[in-house]
């Protein structure tokens, strides 16, 4: 199995990363916006089985936001979370941000873990954007 991630754009493949994006999540998570931003998709051959986004945080204009990823479970357990997360934080650096930030739900033990691998450590916003529940992560790029 050969997957690709690809950049596109956001407005030009919104119907895609919203069917990803229903296909992974279902109603648990809300829509993600495909207007502003970077937005990538994995694909098997030419079947897209993942997509993930980054925009810059609302917080500081040096900050990303690793907005959401998704992977179908069928693709699961093969690393491309982790993947995802190394392409954003590319895309970042090019932009000249210095930080990255993101939140997961606290039963996401998966993402959470993946974000320990990938350097995230926990912090406390002044301003919890997302879950009440949720854990904010972040790392210096």
């Amino acid at each position: 199995m050969k997957l690709r991630i690809r950049q596109v754009d956001g407005d030009k493949k919104a119907d895609l990363l919203n069917r990803l994006h229903d296909e992974c999540f279902g109603d648990s998570a809300p829509k993600i916006e495909t207007n502003y931003g970077h937005h990538w998709v994995v694909f098997d051959k030419t079947d897209p089985v993942g997509f993930a986004c980054l925009v810059q945080s609302t917080l500081a204009p040096d900050v990303g936001y690793l907005k959401r990823a998704g992977v179908l479970a069928k693709y699961r357990g093969q690393g491309l979370q982790r993947k995802l997360i190394a392409v954003r934080e590319a895309q970042a650096r090019r932009n000249g941000w210095t930080q990255m930030i993101t939140d997961t739900a606290f039963h996401n033990v998966q993402s959470s873990n993946n974000l320990i691998r990938a350097g995230y450590r926990l912090f406390e916003p002044g301003w919890r954007w997302g879950l009440t529940t949720g854990l904010y992560w972040v790392k210096d790029l």
